[in-house]
């Protein structure tokens, strides 16, 4: 089907132009067509909604149901002089596209694309929905799932995420007692309702979940700060802002969905780790005293012992195992098989959980909840959590939510302060956009302005620069955040980035500084790095660190050494500090470490914790120093060559580029070379990108490598220029 002819059938099939008063700005109401049968008067209901907001609606029906078909018509409408769209929603079966090699855009999807499982190596995404920027190749249709579609990005196409438009999915799944009709029906009728409330952000929760970021108690206690620059007008003698820890209780989710069950709650935030159909919330209860021991005990050895029974051990030679290499009695196991013990157990730990069955009875009312989770949002699937936080009896409009694994080391929250100034929910995505990370529900849904004056929704759609440098003195950090980001995507202001972060007080306004100036391979940017290993923030520190691995340049080394040395860093701090040290060579941070360490005088035992960071460094310097062995080995297994090439995507090891570079063109292996080629793109914010990036362009034009390595190679080429130089 040509382009024009996708654009008229796009044309042809807008089936309402609401009449009610609007403004300059449209918005795209897509919708499939026995959805739109069976709901038609609830999607009009919806529209007058979404023009009582100022945006003139577009209702589309999916004639197509072909994703290039319905992504022509969004261009269409974005670009129409009329009434271009700022927005668009996506209701029921839209087809869903399924992106491969496109890794680099998402926080942690790293899978080998070659499984079996074709729809485990692709993320659905809207992003090419949003992005019209990113250019795709069709793959195939799924066979099992009709309504997914494969793609591939192009290696000619932009590299990065920049979304031209917001948009949202609303997409309800069966249960066994309601249609996905009923449930869409009853979610439309529920956004009308609510947007007439005259709602502003006062009451906002936020959880923290078993082992995520390391359990890290200064992580939380600077992500409540980090809510009242969001939220300033929260910093008052009513308490606005509440948070729950796993370690609360034996069985958190009772507080948990307790919590977010309150009607006066607007926004959610829960970081835990995640399934499609599941929040995983709490670990087995930490024992309080010799029984609780006794009975964690017991609990591990009948969860061992009945999962080998499961892999067909015999149930004595598994016992008989556990007795005697632990030495404990064998009375202990007498009833682990009875159907009591058996359910005893499994009640426990459904309760350690939260499940799509417990929607059941449990009906959010928190307006918003952002699901900082894995496949929370796994929209390709029937039923997902995500969904079943909107599509229920309770008053939640919106999740944002991922479609697939997410990092837990990110900026979850930027631009969540702007939701106070009415911020349409839509671009809390936009602006902060993840190939994973969606909008699941309406994404015009805005509360009331905490401050009449802005009209948040309108600046963003101008852009208009002159307004944004004003912005940079506003009484809400978070204008001043969104200040940064609009200014540093309209030129070269390195220099001012980095004044900026010294300057302001504000932690959110900081981290924008620093993230703006990842994008610039300068002097700037490192200083920026050596500041942030010693900022008051801990987010701040926590993902310096990650960028200093990233960066690698050994002026950075001193700084590194002053964090390691100091006696008290966050955990996740921690963490990823000791992982950035695997990215520099050994001899060098020693040297540093001798040089600083003799003038530590903190430690009673110093010659112990000498001889310990010592070894400390050894080890995660040389910690890659197996891979390159691997590399250099003629006789190494293509299996572990592959695994080696894979595990540098996030470790960028830079003093062996070099080596990299002279194996990628001497192993004469397609396979090897393509994987490395692809990997290179993770050097995107070394140091040593610019010598990188002119071997790589010679890669690209060298018809002696094959032309699926040329335009990997092109790829990453895309990827490392994206930075500016000053």
């Amino acid at each position: 089907m040509n382009k024009s002819r996708i654009i008229l059938l796009c044309i042809l099939s807008v089936l309402t132009f609401m009449n009610i008063s609007a403004k300059n700005r449209g918005f795209a109401i897509f919708i499939d067509p026995i959805s739109y049968k069976k709901v038609r008067p609830e999607v009009e209901q919806y529209a007058q909604s979404i023009e009582k907001q100022g945006l003139k609606t577009f209702i589309i029906e999916d004639k197509w149901g072909i994703p290039d078909s319905i992504r022509a018509c969004i261009l269409q409408l974005y670009t129409q002089k009329n009434y271009p769209i700022e927005g668009a929603v996506f209701i029921g079966d839209i087809p869903i596209p399924m992106i491969r090699d496109a890794q680099h855009m998402t926080t942690a999807f790293k899978v080998n694309q070659n499984l079996k499982n074709f729809e485990r190596t692709a993320v659905p995404s809207d992003r090419f929905y949003d992005d019209l920027n990113l250019k795709f190749t069709f793959i195939q249709q799924d066979k099992k799932k009709p309504n997914l579609f494969y793609y591939s990005l192009n290696a000619d196409s932009p590299q990065r995420l920049e979304p031209v438009i917001y948009s949202g999915r609303i997409k309800p799944g069966d249960t066994p007692t309601t249609s996905k009709y009923e449930r869409l029906k009853a979610y439309l009728q529920k956004v009308v309702r609510l947007k007439e409330e005259q709602n502003k952000v006062d009451q906002l929760l936020y959880f923290s979940g078993q082992g995520y970021n390391s359990e890290s108690q200064l992580a939380r206690i600077d992500e409540k700060e980090s809510y009242y620059e969001y939220f300033p007008w929260l910093k008052q003698q009513r308490n606005g802002i509440q948070h729950i820890d796993h370690l609360r209780d034996n069985f958190i989710k009772y507080r948990m969905m307790a919590e977010i069950q309150r009607n006066d709650l607007d926004i959610a935030i829960l970081h835990h780790h995640g399934a499609p159909g599941k929040e995983y919330l709490n670990r087995y209860p930490v024992p309080r005293n010799a029984k609780d021991n006794l009975e964690s005990a017991k609990i591990f050895f009948r969860s061992k012992i009945r999962s080998a029974v499961d892999r067909k051990t015999p149930a004595d030679t598994a016992i008989a195992y556990y007795v005697r290499e632990y030495d404990v009695p064998k009375d202990w196991f007498d009833d682990i098989f009875t159907k009591a013990s058996i359910d005893s157990d499994s009640i426990r730990d459904y309760q350690l959980d939260l499940h799509i069955e417990d929607f059941d009875t449990y009906k959010p009312n928190a307006r918003i909840v952002l699901l900082d989770a894995c496949f929370n949002g796994a929209f390709n699937n029937d039923r997902y959590i995500a969904g079943e936080y909107i599509f229920n009896s309770g008053n939640t409009v919106v999740a944002i939510a991922n479609s697939v694994n997410v990092l837990q080391d990110k900026w979850t929250d930027r631009n969540l302060g702007l939701l106070g100034l009415g911020m349409r929910i839509g671009n809390m995505t936009k602006y902060n956009p993840y190939l994973e990370s969606h909008t699941i529900g309406d994404p015009t849904y805005s509360f009331s302005s905490y401050d009449a004056s802005i009209n948040i929704n309108k600046v963003l759609a101008e852009r208009n620069i002159g307004y944004w440098k004003k912005q940079l003195k506003s009484q809400y950090p978070a204008m001043q955040l969104m200040a940064i980001q609009q200014i540093a995507q309209n030129g070269n202001c390195s220099d001012f980035l980095l004044s900026t972060f010294k300057t302001n007080p504000n932690y959110i306004v900081r981290l924008g500084c620093m993230m703006e100036l990842s994008r610039y391979d300068d002097d700037n940017f490192v200083s920026c790095l050596e500041l942030a290993t010693e900022d008051s923030y801990e987010l701040i520190q926590r993902l310096g660190c990650i960028l200093v691995g990233k960066n690698g340049d050994p002026r950075l080394i001193p700084a590194v050494i002053r964090s390691l040395i100091r006696n008290n860093n966050g955990k996740r701090v921690e963490f990823q500090l000791k992982s950035a040290m695997g990215m520099f060579e050994t001899e060098p941070l020693l040297a540093e470490f001798e040089k600083q360490f003799a003038e530590c005088s903190i430690y009673l035992n110093k010659a112990e914790k000498k001889a310990y960071f010592e070894d400390f460094i050894r080890y995660a310097a040389g910690r890659w120093d197996e891979n390159v062995q691997v590399l250099s080995n003629r006789d190494s297994k293509p299996k572990d060559v592959l695994f080696c090439i894979r595990s540098i995507r996030n470790n960028p090891i830079h003093a062996e580029l070099p080596f990299l570079i002279d194996f990628f063109q001497n192993c004469n292996n397609e396979e090897y070379q393509l994987l490395l080629a692809e990997v290179f793109g993770w050097f995107e914010l070394s140091y040593k990108s610019p010598e990188l990036l002119q071997e790589l362009l010679k890669i690209s034009q060298d018809n002696k490598y094959s032309e699926k390595v040329r335009n990997e190679a092109l790829k990453s080429v895309n990827r490392l220029t994206h930075r500016k130089h000053e």
